[in-house]
């Protein structure tokens, strides 16, 4: 059993030793594997970050760009209804200047034909009234000419009211 007994139990200075040995490998592999490695994970968290960081100034400036995009897009739409709004204004204008225009040609034109329609008017009126005194005088001067009876008198002026059918 001593020679088992060395397997099972607690020796000191192998306990020492494996320590060591354990603190050695440890220091060892921190050295060469635990240190490059720990700088490549830092290295690949750091362009991990840098990434989020410009996917996040991207993003920024995205929604940057669309609110500009959008002002300028209210912008342009209050122009044109701005525009509308000034051609319809100046339709109505044009479309109020002519029938201002239209009346008062018609005004004008319709004066004028009053006055000529007047005029036309007073001419026949003195037409008749030199034709009437030319008939009177003309039934004075044939009434004067002879004494006539009333048979004759008639016949004289239905005679002189012929003649001035015929001239018209």
């Amino acid at each position: 059993m001593p020679e088992y007994q060395s397997f099972v139990g607690l020796d000191i200075w192998t306990m020492i030793f494996a320590w060591g040995n354990l603190i050695i490998l440890f220091l060892f592999l921190k050295k060469i594997l635990f240190v490059p490695l720990k700088n490549i994970i830092d290295q690949r968290q750091k362009q991990i970050k840098d990434m989020y960081d410009e996917a996040q100034s991207d993003k920024d400036a995205a929604a940057a760009m669309r609110a500009e995009y959008e002002e300028k897009l209210a912008q342009a739409s209050a122009q044109g209804e701005e525009i509308i709004r000034s051609a319809t204004a100046r339709a109505h204008k044009q479309e109020e200047d002519i029938i201002r225009e239209a009346n008062e040609t018609a005004a004008k034109n319709l004066r004028r034909a009053d006055e000529q329609i007047e005029m036309e008017k007073k001419k026949a009126l003195n037409q008749i009234k030199d034709e009437v005194s030319s008939m009177a005088v003309d039934i004075a001067s044939a009434v004067i000419e002879k004494n006539l009876s009333e048979e004759d008198n008639r016949e004289i002026v239905d005679r002189f009211i012929g003649q001035l059918g015929e001239d018209q």
